[in-house]
């Protein structure tokens, strides 16, 4: 509820603790929601949310007892009412502050493992990446857990978040690693079942597996987050631009501390943070670097995972980027300055996608990555 413009269409209350008001049910939600978001020491109730009685008699009683309080702390006329156009309604709406975002944990639509799953992940060996010979493929066998968290409050409302065993119980030091995925038209998903979440569980199975994998394979003390954002959404993250700090560690919290409520007490703080993309997503990630408060000056390090294949392409290249490019290394000179270039590389990888899709672009999702967090995401 945007608290600044709230509106009631009739007035609330008991007036001068005797006289009946028409006390509208739509006008006591409003008028509880805004309590709720003030603070006792200005009248309100954000210490206790929510504790309203469900009985209309005894919610009107309580709601009368709190406009009176609420008077009374702020040096208004104690009438025990809230006028539609009165100045008491005028003063809850500048004190109201929205509440903080909450997270809390899901279970993904679909029949996907979340705890202790274990699988080789494949990736470009590190010391095949200079130059222009082909990579070569290389695995770890690594364990995570992974959780789908839904966040109230923000514009963003799905998160998947990957804990790697290795972690574990370092939690508290760990960094976050911010992962922007392609446009999720582009597979399919549909903007019109993004509330539900209906149809979208491949999505965060994939991403989170695909990534995840490669952060835990990696052994860096980081926590993959991805923001699971709707295509209509690509240019335009909404709240989380400005609150995401506090969902980060929202979302962080709540996922550990329902795979192990021993690896955190208290709440998840973070004072810098990892961050990449994959394709398209280079332009979220970008907006979200360039405009949202803190986020440049918090990255330690930006990873892109082909983005100058999307339409146009992209040629960012942040200080603290590391790029990744499908394509021939200029003059055969690789890596040139923070750009690492794969086209036509791939040959030794086909041999483990016999029968499967060609699609080099994709790979540099799947094999790229486990190369920069081990080189600069200690």
């Amino acid at each position: 509820m945007p608290t600044q413009s709230a509106t009631i269409s009739a007035a609330v209350g008991t007036r001068n603790g005797a006289q009946p008001l028409l006390n509208r049910s739509n006008d006591l939600a409003t008028i509880t929601a805004l309590f709720d978001c003030i603070t006792s020491q200005n009248g309100g109730t954000s210490d206790a949310p929510g504790v309203w009685p469900t009985d209309r008699s005894a919610l009107i009683a309580a709601v009368t007892t709190q406009i009176a309080t609420f008077q009374s702390s702020n040096n208004l006329q104690v009438d025990w009412a809230i006028d539609p156009s009165g100045g008491a309604l005028r003063l809850m709406c500048r004190l109201a502050v929205a509440p903080p975002p909450a997270a809390y944990v899901v279970a993904p639509p679909g029949n996907y493992e979340q705890d202790n799953v274990a699988r080789s992940v494949y990736f470009a060996s590190v010391s095949s990446m200079p130059g222009t010979a082909p990579l070569a493929p290389t695995y770890a066998q690594t364990v995570y857990s992974r959780r789908l968290v839904s966040v109230t409050g923000c514009s963003i409302k799905w998160f998947g978040v990957v804990l790697p065993a290795s972690v574990g119980a370092y939690v508290p030091t760990a960094t976050p690693h911010i992962f922007f995925t392609p446009t999720p038209a582009q597979g399919g998903y549909d903007d019109s079942n993004y509330d539900s979440f209906t149809g979208w569980g491949k999505l965060w199975s994939d991403y989170t597996d695909r990534i995840g994998g490669l952060v835990s394979a990696s052994g860096v003390n980081q926590i993959l987050v991805i923001p699971f954002y709707k295509t209509s959404q690509a240019y335009d993250l909404g709240s989380f631009m400005v609150d995401w700090r506090a969902i980060i560690a929202a979302v962080i919290a709540a996922a550990v501390k329902d795979i192990n409520p021993y690896y955190l007490t208290g709440d998840y703080s973070f004072d810098y943070y990892y961050c990449s993309s994959f394709s398209n997503g280079i332009g979220p990630l970008r907006r979200f670097y360039s405009g949202a408060p803190g986020a440049q000056a918090m990255a330690t390090k930006l990873y892109d995972l082909d983005g100058s294949a999307q339409t146009g392409g992209s040629s960012w290249r942040p200080s603290n980027g590391v790029i990744y490019i499908n394509s021939a290394a200029p003059a055969g000179s690789n890596p040139a300055g923070p750009c690492w270039y794969v086209g036509g590389r791939w040959g030794l990888f086909d041999q483990t996608y016999v029968g499967a899709s060609q699609d080099s672009h994709h790979r540099c999702a799947a094999h790229l990555l486990y190369h920069g967090l081990s080189q600069y995401g200690s």
